[in-house]
């Protein structure tokens, strides 16, 4: 019996809500706030991975292993990793401000560390300018995948399993 697959519409909702809470964090200001506020775009990703782990083991009846439900739920996280892509791909023209905010919080993180002079922070900002829209897709990039990949393990530890169904083999007779 084929896996029914759900995961490309649970990617396309799950990204779209993930990149409207990353929009409001910015224009409320509070992405800029502190480390952990940031974060706060990742509770829907968590949520849309669970969610879809869950919908893959019902439309499976339950036979479904680990393996196939985190399966699922990774495909699902490169999808919402495109659909994030391609928000910071329009944000770097539509929103250029978010560009010289992120780059003066780094000068300043820098300038309160005192463990670097300041021709190091200068070459290090005149890097993250000059390679701005590298960093931001690869960044995306990078960090949708690794927190799917950790919430793929969450998605496949809370879906109900029923293991292989057993009558997978028998269809040729």
């Amino acid at each position: 019996m084929e896996k029914k697959n759900i995961h490309i519409m649970y990617g396309f909702v799950t990204g779209i809500i993930v990149v409207i809470t990353s929009l409001i964090l910015y224009i409320t200001g509070l992405m800029f706030k502190g480390s952990y506020i940031s974060m706060i775009s990742m509770v829907p990703f968590l949520a849309g991975i669970i969610m879809n782990a869950m919908a893959y083991s019902k439309a499976n009846d339950g036979f479904v292993t680990f393996g196939n439900v985190f399966g699922s739920c990774f495909k699902m996280s490169m999808i919402v990793a495109i659909v994030v892509v391609v928000w910071n791909v329009i944000a770097l023209f539509a929103l250029p401000e978010m560009k010289t905010k992120v780059i003066e919080m780094s000068r300043e993180a820098m300038l309160k560390d005192h463990k670097a002079s300041d021709e190091q922070i200068d070459m290090v900002i005149n890097g993250m300018s000059k390679y701005w829209g590298y960093m931001a897709v690869g960044g995306a990039i990078f960090s949708t995948l690794l927190y799917g990949a950790f919430f793929s393990v969450i998605g496949g530890a809370v879906a109900k399993k029923k293991g292989e169904n057993p009558f997978k083999g028998n269809e040729t007779m």
